[in-house]
């Protein structure tokens, strides 16, 4: 399993920063779900390939369902 991390980084001006490694797709926003809504509304959202590549593979399951 690969080892799954969260870092917050808060910058001199204040601005807060959280970066998700480890956890594949839509899981890594549900898993900062609750310290995003803690620290503010969101100015953006930068998705990693980690997020893109766990989307492919479960739409990839689909078709072979089918």
């Amino acid at each position: 399993m690969k080892r799954q991390e969260i870092t917050v980084t808060i910058d001199q001006k204040g601005q807060v920063t959280v970066a998700v490694s480890g956890i594949d797709g839509p899981a890594c926003e549900a898993a900062t779900e609750s310290l995003e809504e803690a620290l503010g509304v969101a100015r953006s959202r930068e998705r990693t390939p980690e997020y893109y590549r766990a989307c492919q593979q479960q739409a990839s399951t689909v078709r072979n369902v089918r």
